[in-house]
């Protein structure tokens, strides 16, 4: 699953939602410096998506995923199903056990910056 942030235009969009053994966030059309962490933020923001940490991760809100894969999936005339919700479930789960979240449950997402 990759989160992927459009720089140049602020835009959010989730690729991959049954994608779930791997989680990134994809930073694209800037790259790195340029005030691109402040527009990465910024796009976060906006769309109530999560927030930058100290060391440059993106922390993620799960509700925020849930809300981007069900509007994807329902984009695709896909619903999410039981089974799409258990293995996300089981996605946070690892994370959290690999120390990969926050205290108020967002998940650490490393930011691969691309042109």
């Amino acid at each position: 699953m990759e989160l992927v942030v459009d720089l140049s235009t602020g835009g959010v969009a989730l690729l991959g939602r049954e994608e779930l053994q791997r989680f990134s966030v994809q930073a694209v059309a800037v790259r790195p410096g340029d005030g691109a962490l402040d527009a990465l933020a910024a796009a976060l923001g906006d769309h109530d998506v999560g927030t930058i940490g100290p060391d440059g991760d993106v922390m993620v809100c799960v509700g925020a995923l849930r809300r981007l894969a069900g509007a994807a999936a329902k984009a695709d005339g896909v619903p999410l199903d039981a089974d799409w919700e258990s293995a996300f479930a089981g996605m946070v789960e690892y994370a959290a056990s690999k120390g990969w979240t926050a205290e108020d449950g967002s998940l650490r997402a490393h930011v691969e910056w691309g042109g």
